[in-house]
């Protein structure tokens, strides 16, 4: 024979269920969770969690019991004793997806789906007594109502030693055995259903923080939005452990910032904002309800995140394009989903304005901050702990003033169980498996949060600014109280009261001086990054063309040509400048030709109109030529957020009382701020801005005239802005240089 066939079963030792417990289930606080969503998962209405003799390790033990369905004896053989069961969520055996059979009373979709839950007991203790009686449920023919329910005339016992599953045996010769007792006196549950797991020979000792810790789970176990009276968790430890536990609820009403967020499955956003403070009438408070800036669709915004993923990933252009094209056509993988936010500011002189007791909400926030997920009514872990950043706020913190930190955060991402099965859950119990559904709950939960930062961001400068202590560390109060001081004071030397005035002015000059000297040449920098970044596209596609057969001469010279061009618009914003005369309508084209490439890739067509009178101007090109840039680029951004058959930026450039004033309009959603927010420095409600561009603009136009943003009404129809162009309007007026 020249080959021998050999087969044989895998036979695993003992041993494995116990290795299994200590890898699937990390802590002692989640191997609790475990088995209180078995007690949700089985009609449970509450389920009591108590500690007994919890100091002495060899005393304690740990007692879960519930009022819910109960195992039949058949459940245990069946179920409990199959690890990895597929019982509540059973595998459709043609589509290759789970099938949710809800709980037969209360209709519940189970939280528990893997049938490894029981493996919570070998993380917490070396021996486990389960006592539990079944209730029956009949159902009528082909159908899930129920005709009748009957409390078993049994009760099954079920006591098993973990050590004696060691290494040296198979786990097939370790039997496994339960009594089924029809002494009703002998019952441990006389008059209804449930089960009861006692667990001693704990292995490990517990202390006041596991327990604290374990409070503080078990109140984030639930959502907020579950009543008492449908699922409760009472927790109790025989002792003084939790006195004076801190809730959430005593200080969400407090929090200055709040926001709830609806999108539905067609990305359609419906977006409540709060800003108020409770001691502090004088700053005033906003309300964003029912407003249809921030009610739109932000599938374009969800897009824009999908986008920077997939361009980290190095993808070719073709897997973009056929990613995005699929990304266009679906709808949101996980249904609906709800998402609550409360944020708030740490330092003494916030907390003053809003809050009585500023170490309560500290406290609070040590316990509970995180953004937490529910399906239903219970908790997805372990997103939502402190020291999960799952959503990486304090990155985005550390990189952007205007975003808020996780410690500073309570929040909950609501789902629909039923609706939301695409997004499972890992068997480690450590959030959601990342696939192309948790992809998307991730971007459309970034493109929320941005929204939010950007709204909070707003309100927030303004209380710092109103809060003088808060403020009074910025380097312009401090020469302004100074130059008060001095006006104020009472020098007997006139002369050297001035010379001390003139000294604050030159130095409150030249901050004013150097601020513009860095963010000028940060924003001439960024514009000329912009040619370099289509020059890197560009030279991969002409090697391929110099490699092709035959050599395509046509499109080579239309590439050099294009590259020309790009190199030409660099020189043109890094070049040395000054105010002199410039050709406007060279120097527009230069700006739009920057883009040349991005804007064909996007299908986004550009109108431009040049009076004829409009020739000549005095002005920086460098500065002029930036300026246009950015503002095509915001224009390019905020297209590529909405879906539209035709995608347009309009320019127009004319002399308005012989003062040459220039309009950029476009098609795309507009402006949600005020121009006193767009023009603060580091504000942006773009995924990858750093908040400069608007502000860069209306330092230069300082010089040169004014920057305006028009927002319809009269004035729209008086500049002659066609109507379909009723996005973001720009305005640039150059009265001071003619």
């Amino acid at each position: 024979m020249s080959e021998i066939l050999k087969e044989k079963h895998f036979n695993p030792k003992a041993h494995i269920l116990t290795l299994l417990g200590n890898e699937l289930i990390k802590s002692p606080v989640m191997a609790i969770y475990e088995l209180v969503k078995n007690s949700y998962d089985a009609d449970a209405k509450k389920v009591d969690v108590r500690f007994r003799d919890i100091e002495k390790l060899d005393e304690a033990v740990i007692i879960i019991e519930d009022d819910g369905i109960g195992m039949t004896s058949e459940i245990i053989e069946d179920v409990w004793l199959e690890p990895g069961s597929d019982f509540r969520k059973p595998i459709d055996k043609i589509t290759g997806e789970r099938q949710i059979i809800k709980s037969p009373i209360f209709e519940r979709v189970p939280m528990g789906e893997k049938g490894v839950g029981r493996f919570a007991v070998h993380k917490l203790s070396s021996q486990i007594l389960l006592i539990t009686r079944p209730t029956l449920i009949k159902f009528k023919p082909n159908s899930r109502e129920i005709e009748s329910t009957e409390l078993a005339n049994y009760e099954i016992q079920l006591y098993i030693d973990w050590k004696d599953f060691n290494q040296s045996k198979h786990l097939s010769d370790v039997p496994i055995k339960w009594k089924i007792k029809s002494d009703l006196e002998s019952f441990r549950f006389k008059e209804k259903g449930g089960t009861y797991i006692r667990l001693s020979g704990l292995k490990e000792t517990w202390t006041k923080g596991m327990a604290r810790d374990l409070k503080g789970q078990t109140l984030s176990m639930l959502s907020p939005k579950v009543r008492e009276v449908d699922f409760k968790i009472n927790l109790n430890f025989n002792n003084q452990w939790l006195v004076d536990f801190p809730s959430v609820e005593k200080i969400l009403n407090e929090a200055p910032f709040n926001m709830t967020a609806l999108i539905d499955k067609d990305y359609n956003l419906d977006f409540e904002y709060g800003f108020s403070l409770k001691n502090n009438n004088n700053i005033g408070q906003r309300i964003i309800k029912n407003n249809p800036d921030f009610n739109k669709n932000i599938r374009g915004l969800v897009k824009k995140e999908l986008i920077k993923v997939l361009e980290k990933k190095e993808l070719e252009q073709d897997k973009i394009d056929e990613v995005l094209k699929d990304f266009d056509n679906k709808p949101l993988p996980f249904g609906d989903l709800i998402i609550e936010l409360y944020t708030f500011d740490l330092d003494s002189y916030s907390m003053r304005d809003y809050t009585a007791d500023a170490d309560l909400v500290k406290k609070v926030l040590k316990e509970h901050s995180g953004i937490k997920v529910f399906k239903n009514d219970l908790r997805i872990y372990d997103y939502g702990s402190p020291s999960n950043d799952w959503l990486g706020l304090d990155l985005e913190r550390i990189q952007n003033k205007m975003w808020f930190s996780n410690n500073n955060s309570i929040g909950y991402v609501f789902l629909d169980a039923e609706t939301s099965n695409s997004l499972t859950e890992k068997t480690n119990r450590e959030g959601f498996v990342e696939n192309e559904a948790y992809l998307s709950f991730y971007m459309v939960l970034k493109a929320i949060l941005r929204e939010f930062a950007a709204t909070r961001f707003s309100d927030r400068t303004k209380w710092l600014k109103l809060n003088q202590k808060s403020s009074s560390n910025l380097f312009d109060s401090k020469v302004s109280a100074f130059k008060t001081l001095l006006e104020s004071s009472d020098l007997d030397n006139e002369e050297k009261k001035k010379k001390l005035l003139e000294e604050a002015e030159k130095l409150e000059e030249k901050y004013e001086e150097d601020k513009k000297i860095l963010l000028i040449p940060a924003g001439v920098g960024m514009t000329a990054s912009v040619a370099l970044h289509e020059i890197e596209k560009l030279v991969p596609r002409m090697e391929e063309t110099i490699k092709s057969e035959p050599f395509k001469k046509d499109i080579i010279t239309e590439q050099v040509d294009e590259l020309r061009q790009y190199t030409d618009g660099i020189i043109s914003v890094l070049r040395k400048g000054g105010d002199k005369p410039i050709d406007i309508k060279e120097s527009i084209n230069r700006a739009f030709n920057n883009y040349k490439l991005k804007l064909l890739n996007r299908n986004i067509t550009t109108i431009i109109e040049i009076d004829d009178n409009v020739t000549l101007m005095n002005c920086d090109k460098r500065f002029f030529i930036t300026m246009l840039m950015n503002i095509i680029d915001n224009s390019i951004y905020w297209l590529e957020t909405v879906y539209k058959e035709e995608k347009i930026i309009f320019l127009k450039c004319s002399k308005i009382n012989d003062i040459v004033t220039i309009i950029i309009a476009d098609n795309g959603p507009g402006f949600k701020d005020d121009i006193s927010e767009l023009i603060r420095p580091f504000f942006t409600r773009k995924s990858d801005g750093i908040g400069i561009g608007m502000y860069l603009i209306d330092t230069i136009m300082m010089k040169y005239g004014k920057l305006d943003i028009i927002t319809g009404g009269n004035e729209f129809l008086e500049l002659g802005i066609p109507e379909k162009f009723d996005g973001a309007i720009v305005k640039l007026v150059f009265n001071k240089n003619q």
